[in-house]
């Protein structure tokens, strides 16, 4: 029995197994729109560019908007699902994400099910996120 590893990231290992010889500088893309302060008078539409399987909360804080509310955006775990603080609304598209974890959903519990934390939030299709959605005292997760 001879064994092999694949070396090279995980694009280039999903454009080897597809067969098709797509690189990774050819990879599939989506569109991430983001409503930041939604009804609010700073209200403001982006629409981002991310590759299929993009974490949330790496695109978002990589493009210069803040997920987190209050203090917590400095006070916050960096994405290691620790803390609760960096929830968004998935106002469309939730079917293009990664099903929650109990764990994601015991934390949200209190929440409308569209809320999600987005550190451990991935998009494989296009969706549309609103930041700072409204969270009641009873919903604050910590």
């Amino acid at each position: 029995l001879i064994s092999s590893f694949f070396r090279g990231n995980k694009d280039e290992l999903k454009a080897a197994c597809s067969g098709d010889g797509v690189t990774s500088d050819q990879l599939e893309t989506i569109t991430l729109t983001v409503v930041q302060n939604k009804g609010s008078k700073d209200e403001q539409t982006r629409k981002i560019v991310a590759p299929v399987g993009c974490n949330v909360r790496q695109v978002l804080t990589d493009n210069g908007i803040n997920v987190y509310q209050s203090v917590t955006r400095w006070t916050n775990c960096k994405g290691k699902q620790l803390c609760g603080t960096c929830i968004v609304n998935i106002a469309d598209g939730s079917i293009s994400t990664n099903r929650k974890s109990m764990d994601e959903g015991s934390t949200l519990r209190e929440n409308p099910e569209s809320y999600r934390l987005s550190c451990v939030t991935f998009a494989y299709g296009d969706v549309t996120i609103e930041t700072f959605p409204p969270v009641n005292a009873a919903q604050w997760t910590r």
